[in-house]
């Protein structure tokens, strides 16, 4: 699969494909089926994960409205592939804009780069679907046969933020994750880190058995379901198309990073944080964003974890350069779990809850947790309406939003945890999540878009407690 405009690297690999690429009377184009019905519908989940051996699939992560989206299936069955745009949809979360039907065919080949694992696909396009009329969002492709089925998320993206708040996938994240072909930035199938590839490919299928699409599902459908439920105005990018033109985000109203933006390049940062000084809004619905400083060439994403392998895609704070400037807060701590406590009841995103200081959300704070840490590249007008003591490995330390302005008029708001996109869908028994815990969040998020939107965001005060500095706690 290629990423829009970018080529396939394929240099350097151990061994070549063992599949043939597809004539062109092989790759079939669909027109989308009528949406303007836009019928709610559930079924945008896969349902039961057909074993990869029987079925695998992949697709651009973005695409603008009006290209081709490009699918490359592996089946041992006949196949059906169904389109569906995320949304509120009445409740359901979906509605589908196109499908398109597939003969068994399996491809077994891989390529690995030996200089650093990166694995591959290289399969070829078996249909192209027309994008043309469909509105900017975050969608998911499921491909089903007799034997379950698979799901690949993606993003169609508008020519331009101008005039929107922009939502942004956290796809290079989806991909970091993804250990299909045996390797990701975390470990290798024995589960070994050692064994860990240093550049993770979009050229291929996402594992289920452990995380790959997954982490869309928990930290990117869930904001794609309530801003559409809000009602704002909006687009989606995936934040690999910012890394690749920064430029898609000028004047845009406001940026959302969605739950799990963990992986950055320099030019995906600077994109921010040009937004940002422009007058855009920025918030951060999850935590641990902008902690890998990564490189993005052609289809992969680089990111070593070990200086002594490439000296610059190592953590941005090891730079002195922490997220956007932090987002207010830094990574913290992990694991963690733990209720959301209120400081600040008078928070402007607080208006028309009625809470109190002390008042405690249960499941908020999860799994992971930023902080704010006083004169660490802090910005001096901020606010931190929730301190939430938790503790981890043995060791206490707190959880907290942030909220604070710069000179250009533009406000940046952090939750400063992990757990807040999946109380957007509501209460949660895994999740220690309560039905009031999520009218919190969900009410505290519908404020937010809705002033970003509206411009209508103040600026913040400076209103901070007395915290140790950046690592005493020793949690992190």
């Amino acid at each position: 699969m290629l990423l829009a405009g970018a080529g396939l690297v394929t240099a350097g690999c151990a061994a070549p494909s063992t599949t043939q690429p597809a004539t062109e009377a092989e790759v079939t184009s669909t027109t989308p089926t009528p949406t303007a019905t836009q019928t709610p519908t559930s079924r945008w989940r896969a349902g039961k994960i057909a074993p990869a051996a029987l079925l695998a699939a992949y697709a651009n992560d973005s695409v603008q409205s009006g290209q081709p989206l490009q699918l490359h299936v592996s089946a041992a069955a006949p196949w059906k592939a169904s389109i569906y745009r995320i949304g509120f949809f009445g409740g359901k979360g979906g509605t589908k804009v196109a499908e398109t039907r597939g003969d068994k065919r399996l491809f077994t080949g891989k390529q690995v780069d030996p200089t650093t694992r990166a694995v591959s696909a290289g399969w070829p396009v078996v249909t192209e679907v027309d994008t043309t009329g469909w509105t900017s969002g975050l969608y998911t492709v499921v491909v089903r046969t007799s034997d379950g089925g698979t799901n690949i998320p993606f993003v169609v993206r508008p020519a331009s933020a101008e005039g929107k708040v922009a939502i942004l996938a956290a796809s290079m994240t989806w991909q970091a994750y993804n250990i299909w072909g045996g390797a990701s930035l975390y470990k290798n199938s024995a589960g070994d880190f050692g064994g860990r590839s240093y550049a993770v490919s979009y050229d291929r299928p996402y594992d289920h058995a452990l995380w790959g699409a997954p982490i869309a599902m928990g930290f990117d459908i869930p904001v794609a379901r309530f801003a559409d439920e809000v009602g704002i105005d909006h687009v989606w990018f995936s934040n690999a198309d910012i890394a690749r033109d920064p430029g898609l985000l000028k004047g845009a109203v406001g940026v959302v990073s969605t739950g799990h933006d963990e992986y950055w390049p320099q030019s995906y940062r600077q994109g921010l944080l040009d937004a940002r000084d422009s007058g855009s809004d920025l918030a951060f619905l999850g935590a641990n964003a902008g902690y890998w400083r990564v490189g993005l060439k052609g289809d992969e994403v680089y990111c070593a974890k070990d200086a002594a392998v490439q000296p610059k895609n190592i953590r941005w704070r090891d730079l002195g350069k922490p997220g956007v400037s932090g987002g207010g807060v830094l990574y913290d701590a992990f694991p963690v779990a733990g209720p959301m406590v209120v400081r600040q009841p008078d928070f402007v995103l607080f208006d028309g809850i009625r809470t109190k200081a002390g008042a405690e959300y249960p499941g908020l704070v999860g799994i992971e947790s930023d902080r704010y840490y006083p004169g660490h590249q802090t910005p001096s007008d901020i606010e931190v309406p929730t301190l939430s003591p938790i503790t981890c490995r043995g060791k206490g330390t707190w959880s907290t939003m942030s909220y604070y302005s710069v000179g250009s008029g533009a406000n940046v708001f952090a939750t400063g945890t992990m757990n807040w996109t999946r109380s957007l869908n509501g209460p949660s028994v895994k999740k220690g999540i309560t039905a009031a815990s999520a009218d919190f969040s969900r009410a505290v998020t519908a404020n937010l878009l809705e002033g970003m939107a509206d411009g209508s965001l103040p600026a913040a005060s400076r209103d901070v407690p007395k915290l140790p500095d950046y690592n005493t706690s020793g949690a992190a």
